[in-house]
């Protein structure tokens, strides 16, 4: 028996036998050309020859064309090419809506491209104006939006800080009145109305307002930031003020007294430390705290500084505008011989004095005749016969301001008798800011649970103001 070693199978047999077919293939596909006679046709690949002789091809795949594709495709292949996609219709109300839908679409663009081009207008026209109005779009104004530089001064509700506002860098006079001290002393309305009326004001002899926001404890209110101390100040250093001086005062107050009266407000509250001068030594009116529209009763209001109210105002009558020349009258006498008209321990004494004796002073040395005039008819007791009955007109006609130029006076230009005593900012009184805060005053440690109830925090509900870039002063404004 020949055993001979097993061999491959593609050794043994010849290349076309090495294909095992299927059963079913050879009747349903005949190749045109046979594997020998496949192998016997000379290759068109390249080729290169081995060292040991031998003739090696390269694989190339050959580039398939479109035309190859299409030529190799079968009917139905190309009938779904040449088909187009199915019309689908469309009812008429579809159309329409289309149609509307797109129209719209082109206004907004049409608008909106209107917009742009009218902003960028705008800008070419002014563009230091629009900027600064885009500087002063500021919303969600808090605590963090401004730099607390020092402390100018303190008042019945908190302090107030003179601030700078971080985008800007513009400085301001903020006013932080604690919410617990405020329901102590029950003046939410009074807080509330010195807003709401100044949010309607704006006048370049009183201080104007610029923002208001609030937070849990606090109400802030920023306002011009005036830097030449307040006429009590200056009160205190100089005990007593020229005619001259006293005049300037006394003109610019009645400027921003007109502006009040045209709008139906009494200010009701005038006093040297209402009113502060600003860096050109012009002194503005402040505190609209107790301020109100003028109504025909108004007996129950008697709110004020007694020393400076008029005696309508301490009897509990109706009032007008005339309190407020009252207060200008103890003014031009505290001014001339250095103390108020009527003065006691208790607002009881000082409404006996009033009730007892009508002031009537003499002319003092260094002044005229005419202060002296003034001075008494602005302090008669019953209003009808007091100077500036009928409106500030008939004051300013006095004789007493007969070499005033008014137009001077309110375009500011003329030289103000203040101006070297306005304070700088290097003053050793201003305190800095310290360590210390008001944390463990008694007043807001006995409201701290009440602010955290809904209802009180609605009681300052709406308090938040944004001036929404109105710059400089007017004074044509009339309230709504």
């Amino acid at each position: 028996m020949n055993i001979e070693p097993r061999r491959n199978v593609k050794e043994r047999l010849p290349i076309h036998q090495n294909f095992i077919e299927p059963h079913n293939y050879q009747p349903l596909f005949k190749s045109p050309v046979s594997t020998r006679s496949r192998q016997q046709r000379p290759s068109k690949l390249p080729s290169f020859k081995m060292p040991s002789g031998q003739q090696v091809s390269i694989a190339v795949s050959p580039p398939v064309s479109p035309q190859w594709r299409t030529r190799n495709m079968s009917r139905a292949e190309s009938r779904m090419l040449n088909v187009s996609p199915p019309q689908v219709l469309q009812s008429p109300k579809y159309v329409i809506q289309m149609s509307i839908f797109n129209e719209n679409l082109l206004q907004k663009a049409l608008q909106r491209k209107n917009n742009e081009t009218g902003m960028i207008k705008q800008l070419v026209q002014t563009p230091q104006k629009m900027l600064h109005q885009q500087s002063l779009i500021r919303e969600d104004l808090n605590k963090a939006s401004f730099k607390f530089l020092f402390v100018l001064g303190k008042g019945g509700f908190g302090k107030v800080w003179r601030v700078e506002l971080c985008k800007t860098r513009k400085q301001y006079a903020m006013k932080e009145m604690s919410k617990a001290r405020i329901l102590s002393k029950k003046s939410v309305h009074s807080v509330l109305n010195e807003k709401i009326l100044l949010s309607k004001l704006r006048h370049s002899f009183i201080a104007n307002i610029h923002f208001a926001f609030q937070d849990r404890d606090h109400l802030h209110l920023v306002m011009d930031l005036l830097t030449g101390g307040d006429l009590r100040y200056h009160i205190g250093v100089n005990r007593r003020f020229t005619e001259w001086q006293t005049k300037f005062v006394i003109a610019c107050l009645l400027l921003s007294l007109e502006y009040l009266q045209n709008n139906n407000i009494i200010h009701r509250d005038i006093k040297p430390e209402n009113v502060v001068f600003d860096k050109k030594g012009y002194p503005r009116l402040t505190d609209f705290g107790i301020a109100r529209v003028l109504k025909p009763e108004n007996s129950q209001e008697t709110s004020g500084t007694p020393g400076y109210m008029a005696p309508e105002v301490m009897c509990r009558q109706n009032h007008g505008i005339g309190v407020d020349h009252f207060a200008l009258g103890v003014m031009i006498h505290e001014f001339m011989l250095g103390k108020r008209p009527y003065v006691g321990r208790s607002r009881k004494e000082i409404k006996e004095m009033m009730l007892t004796k009508q002031v009537n002073i003499k002319r003092q040395d260094g002044w005229s005749s005419d202060s002296a005039d003034i001075c008494n008819q602005l302090l008669q007791r019953k209003q009808q016969h007091r100077l500036g009955f009928d409106g500030v007109q008939s004051i300013k006609k006095h004789s007493w301001f007969q070499h005033v130029n008014w137009q001077s006076l309110i375009d500011k230009t003329m030289p103000s008798p203040f101006s070297e005593l306005a304070y700088s900012e290097d003053k050793d009184f201003k305190r800095q800011i310290s360590s210390d805060h008001d944390s463990e005053d008694s007043l807001i440690q006995e409201n701290a649970g009440a602010l955290r109830r809904n209802s009180i925090q609605d009681m300052f509900k709406d308090y938040e103001y944004n001036d929404r870039g109105v710059t400089g002063s007017t004074n044509s404004t009339q309230i709504q």
